[in-house]
């Protein structure tokens, strides 16, 4: 267990470390938020893929729940 929150604390650490150099950089940040800007998902698509989340999750729980009876 001791090991598992040492690999987390490492990775927290590391991912931190990483962050300030990025932002610390006014250049590098903004060609960050720049790269954040165009992956982001249009409002059409932001839709879509939470309705199929939606149904994968309501037909995970039907599945579960109605079918999967011992």
């Amino acid at each position: 267990m001791n090991r598992r929150r040492l690999i987390i604390a490492a990775l927290l650490t590391i991912a931190i470390a990483l962050m300030m150099f990025g932002v610390s950089d006014p250049e590098r940040a903004a060609r960050l938020a720049q790269a954040q800007r165009d992956a982001a998902l249009s409002a059409d698509t932001k839709d879509i893929v939470f309705a199929v989340m939606a149904i994968g999750i309501g037909a995970y729980l039907a599945w579960f729940l109605l079918i999967r009876r011992d």
